[in-house]
């Protein structure tokens, strides 16, 4: 396999940007996964109700939303070959602009079949800023810093992507107004990369790996995020389903994801200070673990609210610990051009599991009445914690940074 020296040409090295450069170019990645979150939060359900109106089957609504998980697939892995010939900033003021514009495009064309080439490039736009902002600001930390700010990076995404069905609720989804809005809130979340302007980074060779081939070199993070995105998605789309069959009340049910969604929120930060404290792969194999228990309480719960929404909080915070964990392992141990194919791979590989993860968990639900989402659930899991475990046993426990080890 060919292999190329990796070059940066802009920033200098973490090491050297002072803290306000550090800062302002961290909160200016922030922004772009916020305009991501709002985009995605909002259109994924304003979309499929506005699709039920216009007398869409379920099929098609399914299929349309399949262009968010398609798109990223196929999108994400040429952005690294893109940021070798155009500037970060160009990429990224594109990216918005198309994402904003786009969202548009769905009032003016207000046809089914033309929503599915809208969504998919509407929604590569949203990969554009969703795997630009996870290279740069794993590229502008610092490594005993690490953990917490990739605590912060899932805490904003989660926040931001809640932002989406509240402001639906508030406004409602009929008329251009929810669209509009939508739109703008996007291109307002990016107005943080004037804050960034001269320290982004520049790519300039290839990486020294195929992409493949990240998948290989970095299997405990990459299976990671597959692993989550296939959670993720049963969760947010067979939890509720489930909680009725198992005995909930119809306001039971509709408030899990909400208790599930702000475990996502309050608990990264924490868990990435964990993990600038202690081997972060044993971090990762404690938030698998926690993955494998949490949907097998489940059962137990669910008919419970007062046990039920512990659960949920707890298993919503540290489950997405894979995904924020699996980013600082990535910048842990890549950077430049590598860092940018390493987390094409990782955004690949949970972009495939939110494809395969409710198939998988219908699949169960109707096989396994009414308990088949847990048992997929924990399947999912096991199957990371596994893999974590083999590997930090085949190369070894990794020690915390030397600024933060107690």
């Amino acid at each position: 396999m060919e292999r190329t020296t990796t070059t940066i040409i802009e920033p200098p090295a973490a090491e050297s940007l002072t803290d306000a450069e550090r800062r302002r170019s961290i909160a200016a990645a922030l922004g772009c996964i916020a305009a991501v979150g709002v985009g995605l939060g909002a259109t994924l359900p304003l979309l499929a109700l506005r699709m039920e109106s216009m007398g869409a089957s379920a099929t098609l609504i399914g299929l349309n939303t399949a262009m968010v998980g398609l798109s990223h697939i196929l999108f994400t892995p040429l952005v690294p070959r893109i940021l070798r010939h155009v500037p970060m900033m160009a990429f990224l003021i594109t990216c918005a602009m198309v994402a904003s514009l786009g969202t548009l495009a769905y009032v003016a064309l207000p046809d089914v079949y033309f929503w599915f080439p809208i969504r998919f490039v509407t929604a590569s736009a949203l990969a554009g800023l969703f795997i630009v902002s996870e290279i740069w600001i794993n590229q502008v930390t610092l490594e005993k810093s690490r953990g917490r700010v990739m605590g912060l990076y899932a805490t904003i995404f989660s926040g931001s992507f809640a932002m989406g069905p509240v402001m639906l609720l508030a406004i409602g989804t009929d008329g251009t107004l929810p669209f509009l809005l939508t739109a703008t809130m996007m291109l307002v979340a990016i107005l943080p990369l004037q804050l960034g302007k001269g320290l982004m980074p520049h790519l300039t060779e290839k990486p020294s790996h195929s992409f493949a081939a990240f998948i290989l070199v970095a299997p405990a993070a990459t299976f990671a995020a597959l692993a989550y995105g296939a959670i993720e998605t049963q969760v947010f789309n067979l939890l509720p389903i489930y909680s009725l069959r198992s005995g909930a009340t119809a306001d039971v049910a509709a408030l899990v994801l909400t208790v599930f969604a702000a475990g996502n929120v309050a608990l990264q930060v924490p868990i990435g200070y964990l993990a600038d404290r202690i081997d972060r792969r044993l971090v990762l194999a404690g938030c698998a673990a926690i993955g494998v228990a949490g949907p097998l309480l489940l059962p137990a719960t669910a008919g419970q609210p007062w046990l039920l929404y512990p659960v949920l909080f707890a298993y919503g915070g540290v489950v997405v610990g894979l995904y924020t964990v699996g980013l600082a392992l990535l910048g842990q141990r890549f950077s430049g051009a590598d860092l940018a194919g390493a987390n094409a791979a990782f955004v690949v590989m949970y972009s495939l599991g939110s494809l395969l993860g409710p198939a998988a968990g219908g699949i169960a639900m109707d096989t396994f009445q009414p308990h088949g989402l847990p048992m997929s659930l924990a399947l999912v899991a096991s199957f990371g914690l596994i893999l974590t475990l083999w590997r930090r046993s085949s190369a070894g426990p990794i020690d915390p940074p030397e600024g933060d080890r107690p």
